[in-house]
């Protein structure tokens, strides 16, 4: 049993496992865990409290919480979010005494409709196909008229200062330019690798 034990702590030091203990996912973990109760519960001021302030620099607060605010606000569905899960956080890159760290997670939303109208074949329809193209695969329950779809996303945590807490910005392809101001290239390079 010495043996075993022995050729596994060779390995985690050779591995470079051992030097890892050295950075504390502790903060950015529990400010996750909030991200991820604040979204079940859909509390949009919270969610943009934890949202990295530098990014209502570039595009302002009270657009992004009508957009959000919108999801809920047609009283024809009842829309509700489960299954948070956090699928991976990638290494703390420090810049100067930025830190950044990719993060992918997923959640499911699922779409009740409530009004005659909505529960119509063609309008769920409709949103099934709209809500494909947007998020991939779509379940439909007839019986109950409910639309589910899982949502997987990338974001970057950021901390800005050494002793500051840990904020998200959602990573799109298609905003570039936006993440360039947010997260540098060449910390986003330093993931590549």
């Amino acid at each position: 049993m010495g043996k075993y034990l022995f050729c596994l702590l060779l390995l985690l030091t050779t591995s470079g496992l051992w030097g890892q203990a050295e950075t504390d996912y502790t903060p950015l973990a529990e400010r996750l865990a909030e991200y991820g109760r604040q979204t079940m519960s859909w509390n949009t001021e919270a969610l943009l409290d934890l949202t990295d302030p530098q990014l209502f620099e570039i595009v302002d607060r009270e657009m992004m919480a009508e957009q959000l605010a919108g999801l809920r606000s047609d009283h024809n569905m009842e829309v509700s979010f489960s299954d948070f899960t956090v699928d991976h956080i990638g290494r703390i890159v420090k810049d100067y005494d930025d830190a950044y760290a990719p993060v992918n997670i997923h959640h499911r939303i699922s779409f009740k409709m409530l009004s005659p109208e909505y529960k119509t074949e063609d309008f769920i329809l409709r949103m099934q196909r709209m809500l494909e193209k947007n998020y991939g695969s779509v379940t439909v329950d007839p019986n109950t008229s409910t639309i589910k779809v899982v949502v997987k996303k990338s974001m970057f945590a950021i901390q800005r200062g050494a002793s500051s807490l840990w904020y998200f910005v959602e990573y799109r392809p298609e905003n570039a330019a936006l993440m360039d101001l947010l997260v540098p290239p060449v910390v986003r390079e330093q993931f590549k690798k």
